[in-house]
């Protein structure tokens, strides 16, 4: 029996950038969820009718960013937060929470790195529910 896909919620305002990117952690053996914005983020997150592994949020969508990954937190969800935006609008609207938040992404997207990114988080994901 093989383990099932894990998941990925997408959240991105763009629908080019959003479709684009889950058609290729689709290809790469995700499931993947898209979301506009953090209401629709919150909202699939709060069903928890599935278990959702990583969550990719682009800082710069309504909603989305450093206020959903904190919400995620008192919420006692237990999904990897990935934030991506360019590097230079994370230092403005967070200053040096980036690094102590969590991963980061910058954009625009390489697809590579973003899979790398997201194997890490489920590999930290992973030995978390070891301990």
């Amino acid at each position: 029996m093989t383990a099932p896909a894990p998941i990925v919620l997408l959240v991105e305002a763009d629908i080019i950038v959003r479709h684009a990117l889950a058609e290729y952690l689709r290809e790469c053996g995700f499931t993947v969820f898209e979301a506009i914005d953090g209401e629709e983020a919150r909202t699939a997150l709060s069903s928890r009718e599935i278990e959702i592994d990583v969550v990719l949020a682009d800082m710069m969508t309504p909603g989305s960013g450093f206020g959903l990954r904190q919400w995620i937190m008192r919420e006692n969800l237990t999904p990897e937060v990935i934030l991506a935006g360019s590097l230079e609008k994370a230092v403005a609207q967070a200053g040096t929470l980036c690094n102590e938040e969590g991963p980061a992404v910058t954009k625009p997207y390489a697809h590579h790195l973003v899979l790398d990114h997201i194997r890490r988080a489920i590999a930290r994901r992973n030995n978390g529910r070891k301990s």
